[in-house]
């Protein structure tokens, strides 16, 4: 027999099947090699080119699609310092279901816009399953975050730096700044006024999550997560451009340049948090969500209510714990001055050792001191293990009995010749004020005599 594939002749169930396949595709680069396949394939779509393109659209930026196609539009169409009811709505997709070819463009680029995604990540990681990197979100709680982030951006580029630019000279005068800022206040105000409350309740866990990752950056203390602050630096970066905010967790706040005019700086202090909990206040809504009551977003936080491994305190649980996988979030810069204050005795003002110390912590990532520490536990923590979740107050105490033992192993793994131990060890004030004292003895030791300080070298 010969071959028997015969060439489709384009009856209704052979176009019918192609149409689903065509609308199954998960991009318009897969849309395109396609089509042009065969002639057939290409009558088919030109038959309904509009379905096919916006479920392609779909299919590649998700069930967050109309909001994704508000920020392209409204960009491309620079609509900046517009009233809500002049900007394109999240119905733009039914009322004008064409895409064009700059609406596809901008999606393929959104859709490709790494930062959204690892944003995604990091959220799920710190709101929702702490032991995974990935993003563990339900397609619903996705859902909601994409288009919360969507809304930001939004709202970003349309009322942020772009704005300020277009309706303020470089030479305005003080009348002009102050109308302008009360005309940018009240369309801020606007835009936020046009979601239900629990779009609203979205957004603001959004925001206050972003915000939260440059108070990281910010932090003192490297063990507790700081909440997220008004600060100069979280607005500025809300200001500009929100998704760029896992910059800050991957790179610390040198990478925000804030600008230092004073007319620019009244348009971005509290530029989202402002108009945001003002329309809930005129809600009648608290400002945020009650701590015992279910947040928004998230359906299911994963091991909510799991304990200190040593502890077992009742106080502290879930998210907050910490343990292997989730080590790497205390830091990225460490907190020197917070991680110094845990040293015994007066080491950290060792004049022979203080500056080395500094620079091996800044060498030294959260993961792996904190594995570090570990490595050198003593008999007191010998029901310790890595695997362990630790609340702050335990991993601190673990810190501060490990610390110097640490840092004392880290010489020794450099090479360093350790001198005699000296009777007071770290609890030696001499090591503070003689430089040749501190040279000749090691200090970072338990003391074997009280904390009196030796009358000379």
């Amino acid at each position: 027999m010969g071959n028997t594939v015969q060439p489709m002749r384009s009856s209704f169930t052979n176009a019918d099947l192609v149409e689903c396949v065509l609308v199954s595709l998960p991009d318009f680069r897969c849309l395109a090699s396609t089509i042009l396949t065969s002639k057939t394939i290409y009558n088919v779509f030109q038959q309904h080119p509009r379905s096919v393109v916006r479920s392609v659209a779909y299919n590649l930026v998700g069930p967050a699609l109309p909001q994704a196609l508000r920020l392209v539009r409204c960009q491309n169409a620079q609509l900046y310092s517009k009233p809500i009811d002049e900007l394109l709505g999240e119905d733009d997709i039914q009322k004008n279901p064409a895409l064009s070819s700059e609406d596809i463009i901008s999606l393929v680029a959104i859709s490709a816009c790494v930062q959204i995604q690892e944003l995604e990540s990091l959220f799920s990681w710190r709101m929702k399953d702490r032991r995974f990197k990935t993003s563990q979100l339900s397609l619903a709680e996705s859902t909601r975050f994409q288009k919360a982030m969507y809304r930001l951006c939004l709202f970003s580029a349309a009322y942020g730096c772009k704005a300020y630019q277009s309706v303020l000279e470089p030479d305005s005068d003080l009348e002009e700044v102050e109308s302008a800022l009360e005309a940018a206040r009240t369309l801020r105000k606007g835009f936020f006024d046009s979601f239900s409350t629990p779009e609203l309740r979205d957004i603001q866990r959004v925001e206050m999550f972003l915000r939260g990752i440059i108070a990281r950056a910010e932090g003192d203390c490297f063990t507790t997560i700081p909440p997220a602050t008004y600060s100069p630096e979280s607005s500025y970066a809300l200001y500009c451009a929100p998704h760029k905010v896992i910059d800050v967790y991957k790179e610390g706040l040198d990478c925000i340049d804030i600008c230092e005019e004073e007319d620019e700086e009244l348009f971005f202090h509290n530029f989202m948090d402002g108009p945001l909990t003002s329309v809930l206040a005129d809600r009648k809504e608290p400002n945020i969500i009650p701590v015992k009551q279910k947040q928004a977003i998230i359906d299911e936080v994963i091991g909510e209510h799991d304990r200190c491994s040593q502890c077992q305190s009742d106080i502290v649980q879930g998210l907050d714990l910490w343990g292997p996988s989730n080590w790497s979030y205390l830091w990225d810069t460490p907190p020197l001055y917070s991680i110094t204050q845990l040293l015994k005795g007066y080491v950290s003002a060792n004049l022979a050792d203080k500056a080395h110390f500094t620079t091996v912590l800044r060498e030294t990532s959260a993961a792996e001191l904190v594995e570090g520490l570990f490595d050198y536990k003593t008999p007191a923590y010998y029901t310790w293990n890595k695997e362990d979740w630790l609340c702050r107050q335990c991993l601190e105490k673990l810190m501060r009995d490990h610390l110097h033992i640490w840092y004392l192993g880290q010489k020794v793994k450099r090479g360093d010749v350790i001198p005699g131990n000296c009777w007071y060890g770290y609890n030696c004030r001499t090591q503070t004020h003689k430089l040749e004292h501190a040279q000749k003895l090691n200090h970072w030791c338990e003391p074997i005599k009280g904390d009196a300080p030796p009358t000379n070298i």
